[in-house]
């Protein structure tokens, strides 16, 4: 193991302690995204970080109302409807100044968002546009779609008042906003400034401010590295080799990397959970950028090139030190810490496992419960081992500040929390969060997912709680958790969590690949071609997230149609005869009612679709009819719907089957 130790240059100038006159110009707001040193700034009183969202407001009935609280209809909820020159208007956020929006994020983004700074109406954009990269200059990193989650980290500062609402309702959100201490002087958002600042919005993708000019005078050590007083750690890079017929994951979860001052440990986290490299060492690096203060990445020759860059002050020394990590080598970066009028903040990781819970009851999985003095909430890391396809990631967020009894951060699920949507298990990668890792079929085995909060990190003066619902969709298994909570905290803080259980605890027990189900004889009509359609549009659904329920994990989903409309399939029939016919479909509380027909000819009564949860029909026998060979029009035909069902009139089509009578 080889260690090289970098000293760094003195700062110039010293640091602010966050003084309750400071100002921040807009230049100066998209500095705070790559230019993080300010994050060990103690938070000055009145500093805080709320959010606004679409959870379902049951829950306000509070913890003591078990159903109410782990509610979980979350879309289309906001503060109040407004009528505005005779159009309805959602109003989402509706808060005091000085401050700034930090985050949006959507799952399904439509219409327009209003912006209402210091009571007037300055900007109307497109919701979708916004979110998604499509408003110059707001492109990535401060906007974008990932894996069909809608997001925007444009900061919209506003002096004294700012109220965003819709011109749509129906929607899934979350809105993240700083508030700053009383006498912060803030600019008012105006859309100008997004031309005025161009250069310096187009900057931000430059990444983190990279550690200062250093000069190396170390040499080898086995461990540890010895950091002077007086100085903060500005990176460290791990290199793990890849050997082959080695598990890189069981070698990651077994090393700890671990940070000390004289008198306390901040930092004893397994590598993988830290660097987020998921169990099979999926590589990643935030996409353009590196703002993400974790990279986990191909290094030279054969070996993972493990990076961290949250700077980390040690004003009385301590110590970085890597355990059981085998034959990595590594490097660590320090230079002299920057004077500042108050002492600075530590930072602090923070890990907490459970191996083997059940997914019933509902409950609320602990992430950090920090005390101790004041700090920053700055992001989380989860690694998550699911024995089933069925989404695990209902649950919602709760932060709970400075000992509220209500949090003022209630999200809409984890993985809206995350930044993506729609329990998507495709990875991404992206300057504040990522996936790093989905196993599939569907959210089958491992999923590793981070989040890094910069602009939106949660200040606190006392106290800080993350409490991180399980709420899964399958009942009766058992589920592994592991997550890591960054923060900074004042010296002596606690994370309230127990201590890191030992190596033997911590393996990853990896699943056996799941077993698919296969219809006997069928028909995939995923497979099936399309020779017409008329009215809405059709795709192949991916069905794994119900276990073994559709053959194939997938169905034809045909969607956005009415009474009326028709989909054609091309039914092979191999040899002529008579067949009796059965199809299997799908139903839901918003799928229609539909007809079949093969060449011209009806099969059997209407099917009705309607049901209250998402759920296969089974084979239904359609009716026995002479078919010749050859490929015939299989026809669906939309004819109503249930009287329950929402009126989006879906229909969704598993596999057919074709039984020769003679």
């Amino acid at each position: 193991m080889r260690a090289l130790l970098l000293l760094g240059v003195v700062f110039a100038s010293a640091v602010s302690a966050g003084a309750q006159n400071q100002v921040l110009d807009y230049p100066k707001l998209l500095e705070r995204l790559t230019d993080v040193d300010w994050l060990w700034q103690p938070p000055a009183p009145g500093e805080r970080c709320v959010q606004f969202s679409s959870y379902d407001r049951k829950s306000d009935k509070g913890p003591g109302d078990f159903d109410a609280w782990y509610g979980n209809d979350d879309r289309g909820q906001y503060l109040r409807v407004e009528e505005k020159d005779g159009r309805k208007e959602f109003v989402m956020v509706d808060v005091d100044g000085p401050g700034v929006l930090s985050r949006i994020w959507s799952a399904n983004p439509s219409g327009e968002l209003f912006f209402d700074v210091d009571g007037e109406r300055v900007w109307t954009v497109d919701f979708e546009a916004l979110t998604t990269g499509k408003v110059e200059p707001v492109g990535e990193p401060l906007a974008g779609l990932r894996s069909r989650g809608a997001n925007c980290h444009l900061p919209i500062p506003f002096g004294k008042h700012l109220k965003v609402s819709a011109s749509k309702g129906d929607f899934y959100y979350q809105c993240n906003v700083v508030q700053f201490a009383a006498g912060t002087e803030v600019p008012s958002f105006r859309p100008a400034m997004l031309q005025q600042f161009g250069k310096e919005i187009a900057a931000c993708a430059g990444g983190l401010v990279p550690p200062v000019p250093q000069e190396r005078y170390g040499g080898r050590s086995p461990r540890v590295v010895e950091v002077p007083r007086g100085h903060v750690v500005r990176e460290i890079e791990i290199t793990v080799p890849r050997t082959t017929g080695v598990d890189v994951g069981a070698v990651l979860r077994n090393a700890l990397l671990r940070v000390a001052t004289p008198t306390e440990e901040l930092v004893r986290v397994p590598l993988l959970d830290f660097f987020v490299a998921g169990p099979d060492g999926k590589t990643y690096r935030s996409t353009r950028l590196e703002i993400l203060p974790l990279t986990f990445g191909d290094g030279s020759g054969n070996g993972l090139l493990l990076r961290s860059r949250w700077p980390m002050p040690l004003p009385d020394g301590g110590t970085v030190a890597l355990e059981d990590a085998g034959q990595a080598e590594w490097r660590v970066a320090f230079a002299p810490l920057p004077r500042t009028e108050a002492p600075p903040l530590l930072f602090r990781a923070s890990y907490h496992q459970e191996k083997g819970f059940p997914s019933r009851p509902f409950r609320d999985f602990l992430v950090l419960d920090a005390s101790g003095g004041p700090g920053r909430f700055v992001g989380c890391s989860l690694l998550v081992k699911n024995p089933t396809r069925g989404w695990w990631g209902e649950g919602d967020e709760k932060f709970f500040v400075d000992g509220e009894t209500f949090p003022s951060t209630f999200g809409t699920g984890t993985e809206d929390y995350f930044g993506y949507a729609w329990c998507d298990p495709h990875p991404f990668q992206s300057a504040f969060h990522a996936q790093t890792q989905c196993d599939g079929p569907g959210n089958y085995g491992f999923t590793a997912v981070h989040r890094t909060q910069v602009l939106d990190a949660v200040p606190f003066q006392k106290t800080f709680r993350f409490d991180l619902e399980v709420w899964h969709w399958v009942a009766n298994l058992k589920l592994d958790y592991a997550t890591v909570a960054y923060w900074y905290g004042a010296a002596g803080a606690r994370s309230g969590l127990p201590p890191v259980p030992p190596a033997a605890e911590r393996t990853l027990d990896r699943l056996p690949p799941p077993p698919v189900f296969v219809a006997k004889d069928a028909i995939e009509a995923e497979g099936l071609k399309v020779l017409s359609i008329r009215g809405g549009e059709h795709e192949v659904q991916q069905m794994s997230f119900l276990e073994n329920a559709f053959s194939r994990d997938a169905q034809r989903w045909w969607k956005h149609g009415k009474p009326g409309d028709t989909l054609v399939l091309a039914l092979p029939v191999a040899a002529a005869g008579e067949y009796r016919i059965t199809a299997a479909f799908c139903k839901a509380d918003d799928y229609g009612v539909v007809q079949c027909s093969v060449g011209g000819s009806k099969l059997g009564e209407p099917f009705d679709g309607y049901a209250e949860r998402v759920t296969p029909s089974g084979p239904v026998l359609l009716g026995t009819v002479q078919l010749p060979a050859g490929e015939l029009p299989f026809t669906l035909t939309i004819t109503g719907k249930h009287a329950k069902a929402k009126p989006a009139y879906m229909v969704g089509l598993d596999y057919l089957r074709l039984e020769k009578v003679r």
